[in-house]
């Protein structure tokens, strides 16, 4: 009998001393708060801003081969760009290099939700209001022309994503911009693609770096002999 009580304690020792981690650490318990603390640096882990989740949607939706921005290209396509964005790019990539000629080429893309502000009355008011609007911080618009549905409208960005388009519209009213539309229905829009030929291994870095300024945007290698 006291036998059997010793062998008794002597588990009862040796099972708390295990639970104490005197013979190492024994399985986890899996509990959430315990499952927080085992993880890899949790404090880098971040949500995705409207902008990340856009430029990888974008990206994953280009069946282009992969491209090495590391070293020299024969040919590259950037875009591609919705009205809004054009004008910007082609000054961007030609600040490139001298010896860089980007070669735009007018792509029908459907599926794309306008951001805008409606028709103003003259093109001279759209232009005042275009210059309100840059002053507010919107970087990306373009006056529309005389012609067509939005005649002396101003285009605030095209999105393939109605979410993506619908954060655009939420970011302008924040900064102040009043008045702002999203189409209803996606459209064809005519977006500008470039293609820049002969670049050496420091341009296509600059290339790369510029990039950042346009993150919906894809480099891709040219179709084709090149």
């Amino acid at each position: 009998m006291k036998l059997a009580f010793l062998l008794l304690l002597l588990v009862n020792l040796l099972l708390f001393a295990w639970q104490q981690g005197v013979f190492g650490r024994h399985v986890e318990s899996g509990r959430e708060p315990e499952r927080v603390a085992r993880q890899i640096e949790p404090e880098r882990i971040r949500v995705l801003t409207e902008r990340e989740v856009q430029t990888l949607r974008e990206r994953a939706s280009q069946s282009s081969a992969a491209l090495d921005l590391t070293v020299a290209q024969a040919c590259i396509e950037f875009g591609d760009f919705g009205p809004s964005e054009a004008a910007r790019a082609e000054q961007a990539l030609a600040a490139l290099s001298p010896s860089v000629k980007p070669v735009s080429r007018a792509i029908e893309a459907p599926g794309w939700y306008v951001v805008y502000l409606p028709s103003q009355k003259t093109r001279a008011d759209a232009e005042r209001r275009a210059e309100e609007l840059r002053k507010l911080g919107v970087k990306d618009l373009l006056v529309m022309g005389d012609g067509g549905p939005m005649k002396f409208g101003i285009s605030l960005g095209s999105f393939r994503d109605p979410e993506i388009a619908k954060a655009h519209f939420a970011e302008l009213e924040k900064m102040g911009v009043k008045g702002v539309r999203i189409s209803e229905k996606p459209s064809s829009i005519t977006v500008t693609r470039y293609q820049l030929r002969d670049l050496d291994a420091a341009t296509v870095a600059q290339l790369a770096a510029l990039r950042s300024d346009f993150p919906a945007q894809t480099l891709r290698a040219c179709p084709g002999p090149s």
